[in-house]
């Protein structure tokens, strides 16, 4: 989390000790205070409807403070691009919502535990090496098209098809997490913050179809490999995709887009 976050809490938490200090002022008439005075003051405080309206602002603020962050970290986090890249067009189209973006990266989590966050280094690594030698020409194709990039990609392809092992439990497990509205936001490694309901908000939609173009997108690219990349994966694995990831891909064929 960026330092906006912290910032804000701590003008809050400003605002609230402020208003102590006037309450037990305004109690105290210039006489010393004494502990059960203070607390009658604190208990008054903790449910006056005098601060309604700035918890409820200052909630916003914190909300749009978390999400703006949360779209630069997705600008800037390398493995994320990678993984998202290939479903680019769906986002453009609106053939899947981008508010999965969230799900999904928690799925990445899920599948590939600590390895994540050595992609995420290993990805990072690569944009500092490519920004370093490209310069003010460095784009995200490059990143895209570095051989290094596309290992981690199949690396990460590989441990996805391993993981649906039993394709009609797993499928059925994935619609179900993409489907998933998440009712608090991350702001730390261990902190979170709840994420108001809102009666209004539509579902988010995701079905076998959207199942179908969501790993077509991801694993098409691997069914028909250029040959230089064809033969850097079979150096990497030992084995071309058909032969390494075949029974996955004969299960994602009969998904119909």
């Amino acid at each position: 989390m960026g330092a906006r976050g912290p910032l804000h809490l701590r003008k809050t938490t400003n605002v609230v000790l402020d208003a102590l200090v006037q309450a037990v002022e305004q109690a105290g008439q210039g006489q010393p205070v004494s502990r059960a005075m203070l607390e009658n003051v604190v208990a008054g405080l903790k449910v006056s409807v005098g601060f309604d309206d700035f918890y409820h602002r200052s909630y916003r603020e914190m909300m749009e403070i978390v999400e703006s962050e949360k779209r630069e970290q997705r600008r800037s986090n390398a493995f994320g691009r990678l993984m998202l890249h290939p479903l680019s067009p769906l986002f453009q189209d609106e053939s899947l919502d981008r508010t999965l973006v969230t799900n999904i990266f928690s799925f990445l989590h899920l599948v590939l535990g600590e390895e994540a966050d050595v992609y995420g280094e290993k990805c990072k690594e690569i944009v500092g090496a490519l920004r370093d030698d490209l310069g003010d020409h460095f784009s995200w194709d490059a990143f895209y098209d570095d051989p290094e990039a596309k290992i981690v990609l199949w690396h990460t392809l590989v441990q996805i098809s391993g993981s649906f092992k039993r394709y009609d439990l797993r499928k059925d497990w994935f619609i179900k997490l993409m489907q998933y509205r998440p009712t608090t936001v991350s702001v730390a490694s261990n902190a979170f913050i709840t994420r108001d309901h809102d009666p209004s908000e539509e579902p988010l939609v995701f079905g076998e179809r959207e199942f179908c173009l969501f790993f077509h997108a991801l694993f098409d690219p691997l069914v028909d490999l250029p040959p230089k990349d064809d033969a850097a994966f079979r150096k990497e694995f030992g084995a071309d995709p058909h032969h390494l990831i075949g029974g996955f891909l004969v299960n994602l064929s009969m998904c119909a887009v």
